[in-house]
């Protein structure tokens, strides 16, 4: 086992930004901690390993699998326009903790999370923030809170057993969309979105995705929405809108035999 302890600490002036921090190691139990400070910086953090030419082009286009399990990686940036990517290469990833932590305002993070056990989370505070993580193995917890104006998050889920949360505050424009894959079984999204108006869901659970749950909220001020499509066996969707007015509500539930569905949906 390869066990890798990485603390590095980047500060740029918000007048002297543009700064690049990339990281890609191979092996089992890593802890690698990062921190930018400044506007318009990127960090990339991988675990895989090259091509057998040697050849590998981030992040992580041309990359193979390495083992990278047990992993405690955890990235924070100060400041506006940055991006932080994390990323796993397909397989044996397994009991790792990754979290991403930013505040300012135009900032992008991403995180993929393959294999299984793991728990990954991304906190953003400011405007016009944009959240995703993608999750292909089981039992695994993905999160996503962000707080501000003008906030996106996406969650796309390929495995069973996990769960998947989406907190949204502030003053208006809330998006969400989560995506839970064919035969991706067992698992629950809870999303919370509140005031000022403009909040927006979309929420899809594909085909033999069974024992789904979701828990959707949406208050305050008005102009809710929300898109949902279950084309699975078994679930249990609990859907609520509140004040101020201004709300819709469209799902398809194709699920017409042999299936135990509870639907319940608020509107007020």
């Amino acid at each position: 086992m390869a066990r890798a302890i990485i603390l590095l600490l980047f500060f740029s002036h918000l007048s002297f930004a543009d700064n690049t921090l990339q990281i890609t190691y191979k092996g089992s139990g890593s802890s690698i901690t990062t921190k930018q400070v400044g506007s318009s910086n990127t960090t990339y953090i991988l675990c895989g390993s090259p091509t057998s030419n040697g050849s590998g082009t981030f992040p992580g286009t041309s990359y193979v699998a390495h083992t990278c399990s047990n992993a405690i990686w955890n990235s924070t940036v100060d400041g506006t326009g940055n991006t932080v990517r994390m990323y796993t290469v397909w397989s044996n990833h397994t009991g790792s903790r990754n979290t991403i932590t930013i505040d300012g305002n135009d900032n992008f993070a991403y995180l993929d999370q393959d294999e299984d056990d793991n728990v990954s989370s991304i906190t953003q505070t400011g405007n016009d923030n944009h959240a995703e993580q993608l999750g292909t193995g089981d039992d695994n917890v993905y999160a996503i809170t962000q707080t501000g104006n003008n906030k996106y998050a996406k969650i796309l889920a390929f495995g069973d057993d996990s769960d998947i949360t989406i907190t949204q505050s502030g003053t208006g424009t809330h998006n969400a969309y989560v995506f839970n894959a064919n035969y991706a079984d067992n698992n629950s999204a809870t999303i919370v979105q509140s005031g000022s108006g403009n909040k927006d869901a979309d929420i899809f659970f594909y085909a033999d995705a069974d024992n789904s749950d979701v828990d959707l909220t949406q208050t305050g001020n008005g102009a809710h929405t929300a898109n949902m499509k279950f084309y699975t066996d078994d679930y249990n969707v609990d859907v609520t809108q509140s004040g101020a007015t201004n709300q819709s509500y469209s799902a398809t539930f194709n699920c017409t035999s042999e299936c135990t569905k509870t639907i319940s949906i608020t509107q007020q």
